[in-house]
């Protein structure tokens, strides 16, 4: 039974051919894609709320009885409620098309690691969730009250609602990338791409890396703002560090009884 189960992987991915693999991944896009793209019809149509509550943080930091956004041309407007509507397309639909990228990766798994379809599934879920959350709640606020305080000394702040949606649904977009980091790790693990000794064999130059990220991405120079960014990134890569150490163990005691 050990053999079989041992050999399931190997057996799986013999079955499926490049072309075969082609198509798999093509349909999984066109699925997530659909899914997409029928949540962007229904978001839009509710934009204009979604965005009078978005720009909450902004108004916050703003001089009081100052309108909170402008626009300059006529289209501004409708792009801004378009990228609005695909980000919110993308966060409601993260359970499909997350599910997708698990059905994608599910041949190469042994059979007792399909098992896990569901907390993977729920896991990276709330991780997504968790991490846009996280970047409206105390990113955003932190970021606006940097950026418009420092301008503020020399100008006068006019926000077009085009730049203010394209930097919020960035930074809540790739916070809730980064914050799949360990679901990401664990699915590589579990393919055998990485293991959890490579992972602590390189933590020096993964945190390094984590920081100069963050200086990057981080909308303001300031450190305090680079830390919070920088601290969850660490933090999700040492909570993957040890659940790969635990899914090991199990699989090693299901293959190695």
């Amino acid at each position: 039974m050990d053999g079989q189960e041992a050999t399931s992987r190997g057996d799986n991915l013999k079955v499926m051919g490049l072309l075969e693999h082609v198509d798999e991944l093509r349909s999984r896009i066109f699925k997530s894609v659909l899914a997409i793209l029928i949540l962007f019809v229904g978001a839009f149509y509710f934009s204009e709320h979604i965005l009078n509550f978005l720009k909450g943080p902004l108004v916050a930091v703003l001089p009081k009885d100052s309108n909170a956004l402008h626009f300059t041309g006529p289209m501004d407007v409708f792009m801004a409620q378009c990228k609005l509507a695909l980000f919110v397309a993308m966060v409601l639909g993260c359970p499909i098309w997350l599910y997708q990228l698990w059905r994608f990766v599910e041949p190469a798994l042994y059979e007792h690691e399909k098992k896990w379809a569901l907390p993977f599934l729920v896991s990276a879920v709330l991780l997504f969730v968790a991490g846009v959350a996280f970047c409206y709640l105390l990113m955003v606020p932190w970021s606006l009250k940097y950026l418009i305080g420092l301008g503020q000394n020399v100008a006068t702040p006019i926000i077009t609602v085009s730049d203010y949606m394209s930097l919020l649904t960035l930074l809540m977009l790739g916070f809730g990338i980064i914050f799949e980091t360990p679901i990401i790790l664990i699915v590589l693990s579990m393919v055998g791409v990485i293991s959890a000794e490579s992972l602590k064999k390189n933590r020096r130059i993964v945190l390094v890396a984590f920081f100069i990220a963050a200086a990057i991405i981080t909308p303001t120079p300031d450190p305090v703002g680079q830390l919070i960014m920088a601290f969850p990134m660490w933090l999700l890569y040492e909570l993957s560090i040890f659940i790969i150490q635990i899914i090991d163990k199990k699989r090693n005691a299901t293959l190695n009884p």
